[in-house]
């Protein structure tokens, strides 16, 4: 072996080690305020990472019984989880029936919007290129108020922002 391969090998997470972080992370979870309203998918996201963590703590003895019932800040994993949660919304932008904000060119329609199409398009350079229609909910119906929207021209809003 040369100096950088480790002088033992990998072995997966054991059922113990996934019961107990399985137990921190709901703990983890329900320190959180209960207005803290994170996607099922954001808290997916999550848990691999969450579970990486805390099994090499365990591993390296950087979980003692010191820290036992100990809880964390409630805003250390709420910070982590809306961070996530920003990253998902910037990567996947905003889906169809999702309430977004329009700050694009046409200052005249700047507003809240209901996303009623999305469309995907590949460029001649094979990237992708995202155009959103804009629509306002009207007499019980959707209608159209912009087309072609580029995805730097909208910001999804809050789901609490959708009631």
């Amino acid at each position: 072996m040369t100096s950088i391969e480790p002088d033992r090998r990998a072995v997966p997470a054991s059922e113990g080690e996934r019961e107990q972080m399985e137990a921190a992370f709901r703990a983890a979870l329900e320190q959180l305020p209960e207005n803290t309203r994170f996607p099922h998918a954001v808290r997916e996201l999550a848990r691999p990472l969450f579970e990486a963590g805390w099994i090499s703590g365990v591993r390296t003895g950087h979980t003692g019984p010191a820290l036992a019932d100990v809880p964390l800040p409630p805003h250390t994993f709420g910070t982590a989880l809306s961070n996530l949660t920003t990253a998902m919304s910037a990567v996947s932008g905003p889906s169809i029936g999702q309430l977004v904000s329009y700050h694009g060119s046409q200052q005249v329609y700047h507003g809240r919007y209901w996303v009623t199409r999305i469309e995907r398009e590949l460029d001649r350079r094979g990237r992708e290129s995202v155009t959103y229609r804009l629509s306002e909910y009207r007499d019980g119906a959707f209608v159209t108020v912009l087309t072609g929207v580029h995805t730097w021209s909208v910001a999804a809003l809050p789901s609490h922002w959708q009631r």
